[in-house]
């Protein structure tokens, strides 16, 4: 039975809340997706803090318009998902091409990141690279390397001056006895 209109504005507002605001937007390809296997992916994304929505392409475009994202849903064919989150690409790139290297599906389509396009071998890319909290850790750890060698050297100097004051004292002390 078709949707009514009131029923597919009331979805395309759905889809503007869903998206409105949105850092990162990644588009997958459904295709051949059994159920279970869409319930564990869904599962691990909402983990990760990660929305995921599969939408009518026709709904899709049209909120993509009134969002500025119309070049995110352009040639758009088959079921389609918009997997969104706040901030942070890497998570749900991670676990959308863990699921398509194991199932073969959700195929990664395009994706919206910062305003602008990225294709599906960019997102691949992002994938590979480690979480913001690692990332940044490391970039703490590349502040604080120089500060900690700073200190070890300042350490190692201080307990060489005592070992020699330490020595001289013995030496004078040899030398008045004798």
């Amino acid at each position: 039975m078709p949707m009514q209109r009131s029923e597919k504005e009331a979805r395309v507002e759905q889809i503007i809340e869903l998206l409105e605001g949105k850092e990162v937007v990644i588009l997958s390809d459904f295709t051949g997706m059994d159920v279970a296997t869409a319930t564990e992916m869904r599962s691990r994304l909402r983990e990760a803090s990660v929305s995921c929505r599969v939408v009518k392409n026709t709904l899709a475009v049209r909120a993509a318009e009134k969002t500025g994202l119309s070049e995110l849903v352009r040639d758009l064919s088959g079921p389609n998902a918009f997997v969104v989150t706040e901030d942070d690409p890497v998570a749900p790139a991670k676990i959308l091409v863990e699921f398509e290297k194991k199932y073969k599906t959700p195929t990664i389509t395009r994706g919206w990141i910062e305003s602008s396009v990225v294709t599906a071998a960019q997102i691949r890319r992002i994938a590979d690279l480690p979480s913001r909290e690692v990332l940044l850790a490391q970039i703490a750890a590349g502040f604080q390397a120089p500060v900690s060698g700073f200190a070890r050297l300042l350490s190692e100097m201080m307990r060489r001056l005592v070992s020699t004051l330490d020595e001289v004292a013995k030496t004078k002390g040899a030398e008045s006895g004798a």
